[in-house]
């Protein structure tokens, strides 16, 4: 179990030591890899953990006939690097609190791959957050088997779930260097949007007209995929009001927003997300966040039966208006009337042509 409280041991030094990427193809949850100390002993700050009981590795068992590299100087192991962005912003810079501490001591940070596909390229595409996190060492990921001349292994700062308010250490590590650099810049409110996502992006069926009633209300519909990293810190430093879905963004948001803002995160599949979310808001910035959870039902793409990224949540839209209203988000009275039946069914027929398949609703009509 991982106590985002405790700092005893948090930072851990090694000589010798074995940083071991996942020695399989396969694409699981969990995945044997991680740190070993000289003698073979697994590193207990190597764990990776999801929430505080769900840990993403375990202990490695090298092959008698294992190939090692030698790396030497001084490194600090950064965990599982990530390709998917969520992903990538909250478990892979989990550690970077201790740069703090290390980074002058360090010749870089060493990274076990998710998956053996993520590799230096990865690295390249998140250049300007590791930047932008104050990363200024060189940065690798571990093809094979490494040994370390010099290995520092921190205990990850923040997770999912019940560690995404994260420990003091990072918050105070984030709250001072993160984006600090980056200069305000754009509009004063922002809708986050999913409607130029790929087609297995799962969204709100009938976002065009969440986009048509902010538009009315002054808000720029912001695209965050098509925006560079430090673009998307720039708007996001800028906007004092942001409505989005339940989406990696808002873990951005979290780490370069600021207390005068205000937030509001839909809810858009039913998932326990958008509170960890609007916990994340508050506690990191002290930010007005409210989760407006107006789900009438969930649309899943066959096969499937459960809610997922991929489904496409079908919303109140009056309810989403009322809570905004609320919430000083938007200003006009007039409420907003949710998809007509023919509007539905044509966006499970646009849906069910992008995606090659059909979709099912999670709950069937009473």
């Amino acid at each position: 179990m991982l106590d985002l409280n405790d700092s005893g041991n948090d930072i851990v030094t090694l000589r010798n030591a074995l940083v071991v990427p996942p020695l399989s193809e396969a694409n699981l949850r969990e995945q044997p890899s991680g740190v070993l100390d000289a003698d073979g002993n697994f590193v207990e700050n190597s764990i990776s953990w999801t929430s505080s009981t769900r840990p993403v590795n375990s202990a490695p068992v090298l092959p008698a006939d294992a190939a090692i590299r030698d790396l030497p100087g001084h490194y600090m192991f950064g965990g599982i690097f990530y390709g998917h962005f969520g992903h990538f912003i909250v478990e892979s810079l989990a550690r970077s609190w201790a740069l703090d501490r290390l980074k002058d001591k360090l010749d870089g940070i060493i990274f076990t791959p998710k998956v053996p596909r993520v590799n230096e390229r990865a690295v390249a595409v998140h250049q300007q957050l590791l930047t932008a996190f104050g990363i200024e060492v060189p940065v690798i990921i571990a093809a094979g088997i490494t040994r370390v001349e010099t290995l520092s292994v921190p205990r990850q700062g923040i997770g999912m779930y019940d560690l995404i308010g994260g420990s003091a250490a990072f918050r105070d590590y984030v709250n001072t260097h993160v984006g600090a650099k980056v200069p305000a810049e754009g509009s004063e409110k922002i809708y986050i949007s999913r409607s130029k996502l790929g087609p297995h992006r799962g969204s709100i069926l009938g976002e065009y007209k969440i986009e048509q009633y902010l538009e009315a209300e002054g808000y720029e519909i912001f695209h965050p995929q098509l925006a560079s990293q430090n673009e998307q810190i720039a708007r996001y430093k800028a906007a004092r009001l942001i409505v989005g879905a339940d989406c990696s963004p808002l873990h951005l948001l979290a780490y370069v927003g600021d207390p005068g803002q205000k937030a509001a995160i839909l809810t858009r599949r039913s998932m326990e997300i958008g509170s960890y979310l609007t916990e994340q808001l508050r506690v990191f910035k002290g930010m007005q966040a409210v989760e407006i959870n107006a789900l009438v039902n969930d649309w899943m793409p066959q096969p499937g039966s459960r809610p997922s990224r991929s489904s496409w949540g079908e919303l109140d839209f009056p309810r989403v208006h009322a809570e905004l209203l609320a919430a000083g988000l938007i200003s006009n009275p007039t409420p907003w009337p949710s998809l007509t039946e023919a509007e539905r069914a044509a966006e499970l027929d646009r849906l069910s042509a992008s995606h090659k398949t059909s979709f099912k609703p999670f709950r069937e009509a009473a």
